[in-house]
């Protein structure tokens, strides 16, 4: 008898994605060559906090190691010891991936998840130690996926927050990140960055709600934390 498959449900689950034992059956719908690499060169360095590949299965499906724990569905409220472990958990990513072929082969800083947050993420008593979803991987800069992480995990935009508030985590998570040359002011100016493109694309998108949001957010970042933090006469612009 062939093992029960159980859909998975949380986060924001790829269609298709079954739980198979412990393994996770992932429907193959694009080239997943590089995420391939990826997952086979974290698991040659040793890298632990993500799914290893196993392989492909008979209905074309990638076949991956099952991580234990709870995914959020969406953005919440996180304390700080939970911000530091998803900021420490970004750099040793980053840090496992800067050398890896694809990020050598485009000259690349560091391989970028593009999509670090609570929904990508495996919580185990309460702290997330596993990062899912490579989808939207891509080579580029740290302060690229710091600027969406830092929107993702501390729901910047959300005005029930104060600024002084946001200001103060957002210290938390660059100092658990643990990179001088990735200062608060600097992820606050990718954040801002990070929001107007997602309203950008959703605007091309048709998703109207969805954009009308992250510009509402990228506006109260602006106003309540990046105006805070940067020097006076420096601009988004001059960040990034």
């Amino acid at each position: 008898m062939s093992e029960l498959e159980v859909p998975f449900v949380g986060g924001r689950i790829t269609a298709g994605v079954m739980r198979v034992g412990d393994t996770v059956r992932r429907p193959i719908t694009a080239d997943r060559s590089d995420v391939h690499d990826l997952l086979r060169h974290l698991e040659a360095i040793g890298f632990e906090g993500t799914p290893r590949l196993l392989g492909i299965d008979e209905h074309n499906r990638e076949i991956l190691s099952y991580l234990p724990g709870d995914v959020p569905r969406d953005l919440d409220h996180f304390s700080d010891v939970q911000l530091r472990s998803a900021a420490a958990l970004l750099r040793r990513f980053h840090d496992a991936t800067a050398y890896s072929l694809l990020a050598r082969r485009q000259s690349a800083e560091v391989l970028c998840h593009n999509d670090w947050g609570p929904p990508n993420a495996v919580f185990h008593q309460g702290l997330p130690y596993g990062i899912i979803d490579f989808d939207t991987m891509v080579p580029g800069l740290r302060l690229w996926d710091l600027g969406y992480s830092a929107f993702a995990w501390l729901d910047l935009g959300n005005p029930d927050y104060t600024g002084a508030e946001q200001v103060r985590r957002l210290s938390v998570f660059s100092e658990a990140y643990g990179l001088s040359a990735c200062s608060p002011a600097q992820i606050a100016a990718y954040a801002v960055a990070r929001q107007t493109t997602l309203a950008s694309s959703g605007r091309v998108k048709g998703k109207t709600e969805m954009a009308d949001w992250a510009a509402s957010a990228a506006d109260w970042t602006i106003v309540n934390v990046t105006e805070k933090l940067l020097p006076t006469g420096y601009s988004i612009g001059t960040q990034l």
